[in-house]
């Protein structure tokens, strides 16, 4: 009886810690320890594998292992306020939402996408999942290779897979997740499908915690609706500022970011842009605002009612 009751206060905690972790809120170190088992703590201060320990205790399933948040595991923008917001960077074990309000804006979020793809290819060597839906190709294209190489990310390693409905590219997504094999894993997807809810987003939060794989959703005109991604950032094009002091030249590809949800605190907006010959995020310099005509002091508040009438008059 005795043991029963320990297995079945054990599963509640694990069921408490994923909601946590899936809701981004952090496990405090008591509760862990309580939530142990004995057989747990006795092969942690035996001086076993502590590693083994935790992973009995926080186990969801046999073939599924939960495994705890390690701190640093996060891949910095370098730029010091966007880094304060996510608390050092971008969790890489993480399932992170990337939007644009309009079909016109596709091209930015696909560009930050790849930013920050290029910046995690040159930390880790693992090929990246790149899964596309036909909707979204359809609109904005597929990826370029020697674009994407001047970008700044070996095309080489890309793996691209096309589907034609979102519950296959939702499907694809979660497998690509459950492979530690990757370095990450990015779906491009058109609108709010309905296979979309909260609950497939749980699960690619899950997917995403358990294997340390990076997890990019990247929605094309897709309204901001409820998810468990860790972050959720709001993408929109800006004008390139000079490069080089050579004022009619193309300037680097820069954004306007407003990081809508931070489930780790802070939120805000910053205008950045992309360095790809060191690939590296810069803050973008202020654009010089035109200043508009005033109005005059005897124009009406509103316009007059429309009249009904011809333009022109009948000829007889």
């Amino acid at each position: 009886m005795r043991a029963s009751a320990f297995m079945a206060r054990d599963r509640l905690l694990r069921l408490r810690w994923e909601i946590a972790a899936i809701e981004g809120n952090p496990v405090r170190l008591e509760e862990k320890d309580k939530g142990l088992s004995s057989e747990a703590l006795q092969d942690s201060d035996s001086g076993g594998n502590e590693e083994k320990a935790h992973r009995r205790g926080l186990t969801s399933s046999p073939s599924h292992p939960f495994r705890p948040r390690r701190s640093g595991m996060v891949l910095p923008f370098g730029i010091a306020p966007l880094d304060r917001m996510l608390a050092g960077g971008l969790r890489r074990n993480a399932l992170h939402e990337i939007r644009g309000e309009t079909t016109g804006d596709a091209s930015a979020g696909t560009g930050f996408a790849t930013a920050i793809l290029a910046r995690l290819s040159a930390e880790n060597s693992r090929p990246i999942l790149w899964v596309m839906e036909a909707a979204a190709i359809r609109e904005a294209g597929l990826p370029y290779g020697a674009g994407l190489d001047r970008f700044g990310l070996d095309s080489t390693r890309l793996i691209i897979v096309r589907v034609r409905r979102p519950g296959e590219a939702l499907w694809a997504f979660e497998e690509g997740l459950r492979c530690a094999g990757l370095a990450a894993v990015i779906a491009e997807i058109r609108g709010a499908p309905k296979k979309l809810d909260l609950t497939a987003s749980r699960r690619l939060a899950l997917r995403a915690r358990e294997s340390g794989v990076l997890g990019l959703l990247l929605r094309q005109a897709g309204p901001a609706e409820p998810g468990a991604a860790l972050t959720r950032w709001l993408v929109s094009p800006r004008p390139a500022g000079t490069l080089d002091g050579f004022p009619t030249g193309i300037g680097r590809p820069a954004w306007r970011l407003v990081l809508e949800r931070n489930r780790l605190g802070m939120t805000g907006s910053l205008d950045v842009e992309w360095d790809h010959g060191t690939s590296r995020f810069v803050r973008a310099e202020p654009t010089l605002s035109l200043s508009r005509p005033p109005l005059s002091l005897d124009r009406p508040v509103s316009p007059p009612a429309a009249r009904t009438g011809l333009a022109l008059r009948k000829a007889s």
